[in-house]
């Protein structure tokens, strides 16, 4: 059952029952009318609504048809108090109320228009998102309308691409621009049901107006909406909530190529349908979505770039958390500055969210420290609990400095380690860069005497090295200083022979420094490769 029809049901339970005073938090008033119109029709109910606009609607007894509006120029308690004296069993909605957290005339007038409704039979719906003042939330029952469940936010998806299918069957029609673009065709929207109930976990929190308007936006500033269009759709939520200095936005290039890690990447390719797939079919089988993974390693492999792979292949929007950064030196602030974060990580979810070297920030040494405990504490609680789609990314390079309450399963689905590329992966990855930087594709002989030459390198040590020779070509001393030369790289063809003189030139990682992070990862971690 959807939260909307959830709450229907609890309202109709209420009123029937004859609750005189029903409070139902939330911000998304008109979703509560229109529960009211429909229970007015179901139930030939005599309903009003009155809302902040000075304007009472009656939900006639023959239904939503019969909707009529009254306009007020005054308080409305006096015409709620007049109703409820002259009949029985009506309901009254008063939306839009504010100032209700705390004792004041406004609310005692609330408290005594509850008792009145008590003593004649009628009930009196509060709709607000602020707290309310104890006194009167002890006169009435609670109902809690959250934002659209996954159904709900598929239906309204659905439904919108429906009105801009491509077969001419648009519904809604979007406001007319300038004669200027007169003549431009019709934006329409080409989704597939994945692409749709992707799309409807990534809109997860936000409001039914919220998602309407993200879509008609959108859909207006790129003329029509396809596959390729979600992941900025996605990305689009972070403007919704107040950003924190903390938790950064990182941009990616949409289809990331990445070498090696083949691991990893079947390991994530199976997670995927989980991450996204609906929580009532998860709530079946007792099942959550994947909460993260833990990289650790030898430096130079990949390990913070994987976060951006991952993003990609996934299609979501990536952050960058810097835990250290939370720390102050006031009393309380460092803890109310990470719970800000943490809860705008859970709004802006479903996505990526990439923590660099977490044993800094979370250091089983600094146990001393009262501060970083509740810190550790506040963490580890929102890592079990949170319930928002959030896939964490936790890089690491010495393992042996973090709790080892973060190594708890259920708190990191997976910790895998990153070791020195292998034969085939060094092939690829110079086969990659080669074609990227280079522009070239060197042949299998060429590749296989290339690899044997960069064997013990990082993949950073090949990037950097195919990379170097890149510059040098485009921008070396050869070709003098004028700007117009760059081009003449065009004419220049790299050999694999310069290439294998660069990979001789670059010393890479010592063997000995790497042997205990080895050690660590054969008895303890998931080989990524």
């Amino acid at each position: 059952m959807s939260n909307y029809q959830q709450m229907k049901r609890t309202l109709d339970g209420y009123i029937r029952a004859g609750v005189p005073l029903v409070l139902i938090r939330t911000i998304e008033r008109h979703r509560v009318e229109q529960a009211l119109r429909e229970l007015a029709a179901e139930h030939s109910l005599n309903a009003y609504c009155y809302t902040d606009a000075k304007q009472v609607q009656h939900f006639g007894a023959s239904g939503a048809s019969a909707t009529a509006s009254k306009d007020v120029d005054f308080d409305p308690m006096a015409f709620i108090r007049e109703r409820f004296r002259h009949g029985r069993h009506m309901v009254f909605a008063l939306a839009d109320t504010r100032r209700i957290g705390q004792d004041g005339i406004y609310v005692r007038e609330l408290l005594a228009a509850a008792y009145l409704a008590r003593d004649t039979g009628n009930t009196l719906i509060v709709v607000a998102a602020e707290d309310v003042w104890p006194r009167l939330s002890r006169f009435g029952l609670f109902i809690d309308l959250d934002f659209p469940d996954f159904g709900e936010r598929r239906d309204l998806i659905v439904d919108f691409a429906h009105q801009f299918a491509d077969d001419g069957s648009a519904g809604v029609p979007l406001r007319p621009g300038p004669a200027s673009t007169s003549t431009m065709s019709t934006p329409v929207v080409r989704w597939s049901d994945r692409d749709i109930d992707q799309l409807a976990t990534l809109l997860r929190g936000m409001s039914e107006i919220q998602i309407v308007n993200l879509l008609r936006s959108s859909l207006v500033a790129s003329n029509g909406l396809g596959h390729d269009d979600i992941p900025r759709l996605a990305s689009s939520k972070e403007h919704l909530f107040t950003p924190v200095s903390n938790v950064t936005a990182v941009s990616y290039p949409q289809r990331l190529e990445v070498a090696g890690l083949n691991n990893l990447k079947a390991w994530l390719d199976r997670k995927r349908d989980v991450f996204f797939a609906p929580s009532d079919v998860l709530d079946e089988y007792c099942l959550q979505p994947p909460r993260g993974i833990l990289l650790a390693g030898v430096p130079g492999c990949g390990k913070s770039f994987s976060a951006k792979m991952i993003a990609a292949r996934w299609e979501l929007p990536l952050f960058r958390f810097d835990i250290g950064s939370v720390y102050n030196k006031y009393v309380g602030e460092t803890e109310r500055r990470m719970q800000e974060a943490l809860d705008y990580i859970d709004n802006v979810a479903p996505c990526v969210l990439w923590i660099d070297e977490i044993e800094k920030a979370l250091s089983s040494t600094s146990g001393e420290s009262d501060v970083a405990n509740r810190v550790l504490g506040q963490f580890l609680f929102w890592l079990q609990e949170s319930h928002a789609k959030v896939f964490m990314v936790a890089t690491a390079n010495d393992i042996t400095h973090l709790p080892p309450e973060l190594f708890r399963k259920g708190r990191f689905s997976e910790t895998f380690f990153i070791d020195l590329p292998n034969a085939a992966e060094r092939a690829e990855t110079i086969r990659l860069y080669s074609r990227l930087c280079l522009h070239v594709d060197f042949s299998d002989d060429e590749i296989a005497r290339l690899v044997e030459r960069c064997d013990g390198f990082s993949y950073s040590d090949i990037e950097q090295t195919i990379k170097d020779l890149a510059e040098q070509i485009v921008f070396g001393s050869d070709r003098g200083n004028d700007p117009g030369n760059v081009g003449a790289q065009r004419e220049s063809h790299p050999t694999a022979e310069a290439l294998a003189e660069h990979f001789a030139s670059t010393i890479p990682i010592a063997p000995d420094r790497i042997a205990f992070i080895r050690e660590w990862g054969s008895t303890h971690a998931q080989p990524a490769s």
